[in-house]
C-alpha cells in the first residue's frame, strides 16, 4: 500500500488499492465456500473466538454490514476473517461492502504515510532538508491520522464488544 501510495498518489493509488484488497478479500470468500462445513469445525473448537466472527452472519443486511466493518477496523486477524464469515452464512453484498467500509481509513494511512516516506526520501536524496513548515504539517498530519486510526479502532472493539452481549441477551 505505500508503494501504490508513493507511486500513484492518494487517487490513482486508492482506486488500485480498494480493487486488490476487493479480489483479495473475495477469493478467500469464494474459496472458504468450498469448504465450508471443515470451516464450521475449526470455529467449533474455539467458540469464544468465534463468537466475534459469528456476529457477522446474523441478522438483517445492514447488521452483517456494520459487524463486518467493525470486525475489518478491529485488530481481529484479517485471514482469518476472510475464511470464517463463509462458515457465519454472512451474504457476499454485506461482506464486502462492510469489509471495504472497514478498511478505508488503513487504506487512507497507508497511501499518506508513503507520500510521507516519498517526501522525506526526495528530500534526503537531494541533499536537502524538509522546511521547518513541511515538518510541522507533516507531524500534524500523521498524528492526526495516527490517533484517528486508534480512536477508530477503540470504537470498533467497544462496539463488537456492546454487539456481542446483545447477541448474548438473545
Amino acid at each position: 500500500m505505500w508503494i501504490a501510495g508513493m507511486t500513484f498518489g492518494y487517487g490513482y493509488g486508492f482506486l488500485i488499492i480498494t480493487t486488490a484488497m476487493s479480489i483479495g478479500m473475495s477469493l478467500p470468500f469464494c474459496i472458504g465456500s468450498a469448504f465450508h462445513s471443515r470451516i464450521h469445525r475449526w470455529l467449533e473448537k474455539w467458540p469464544k473466538k468465534a463468537a466475534f466472527v459469528r456476529l457477522a452472519g446474523e441478522g438483517d443486511w445492514f447488521h452483517q454490514f456494520r459487524a463486518v466493518a467493525l470486525l475489518r477496523i478491529s485488530p481481529f486477524p484479517y485471514i482469518v476473517f476472510n475464511y470464517a464469515s463463509v462458515a457465519t452464512n454472512v451474504k457476499y453484498c454485506p461482506y464486502i461492502a462492510g469489509s471495504m467500509a472497514g478498511t478505508i481509513h488503513e487504506t487512507l494511512l497507508a497511501i499518506y504515510s508513503g507520500k510521507l516516506v516519498q517526501s522525506l526520501a526526495a528530500a534526503t536524496s537531494q541533499g536537502s532538508f524538509l522546511s521547518v513548515d513541511q515538518i510541522i504539517y507533516n507531524g500534524i498530519g500523521f498524528t492526526v491520522a495516527a490517533v484517528s486510526t486508534a480512536a477508530i479502532t477503540i470504537y470498533a472493539k467497544k462496539a463488537l464488544q456492546k454487539l456481542q452481549a446483545e447477541d448474548e441477551l438473545c
